[in-house]
């Protein structure tokens, strides 16, 4: 088996091209294409999930940050109308003090929770770019996504001109 090409992204995508398959393993899966048999081959950026993802997240901001501006003036409510029993209750003023302070400061000392007043989880980590690897056939397609990086754009490039220089659909 005399390897052309080889282009491995370190965190699970491997392809390799011999004269007459095209070899790729990714994450779960394994997989041999006949050179004949691929029309094309290309890179896919998912842009659209990548926007859901990003209008999720900047909404998710600022649900996040209305949270803590919610608690912030519901420690401040507590902590005056603590300050104002104290002349009537000193036990329920107490209360009511260290129950707004805890409201207060409650933002800046215990991490902002994921989950929103009415359960529905937030997401806090920032959105990735999912790439794929598309292997264009004549019954479809077949995504296989990579790690795309400044490291190994070139590499991938590489191995997909290649690639291309191999199949019968380009020449």
């Amino acid at each position: 088996m005399d390897t052309i090409a080889e282009f491995s992204d370190n965190v699970g995508l491997t392809c390799k091209l011999t004269k007459e398959r095209f070899y790729v393993s990714s994450l779960g899966n394994e997989e041999t294409f006949a050179l004949r048999g691929v029309n094309g081959i290309g890179i896919y950026d998912d842009i659209e999930k990548y926007n859901k993802e990003l209008e999720n997240y900047k909404n998710s901001d600022k649900k996040i940050k209305n949270q803590k501006v919610f608690y912030v003036v519901f420690g401040i409510f507590f902590l005056i109308f603590g300050f104002a029993s104290l002349s009537k209750s000193t036990g329920f003023g107490v209360f009511l003090i260290f129950g707004g302070g805890f409201f207060a400061l409650s933002p800046q000392i215990i991490p902002v929770t994921s989950t929103l007043w009415w359960g529905k989880q937030v997401s806090l980590s920032k959105p990735k770019l999912e790439t794929y690897l598309r292997v264009i056939l004549s019954g479809g397609e077949r995504n296989f996504l990579f790690n795309k990086s400044e490291d190994n754009a070139v590499l991938i490039a590489d191995f997909i001109n290649k690639l291309e220089q191999t199949l019968t659909a380009y020449n």
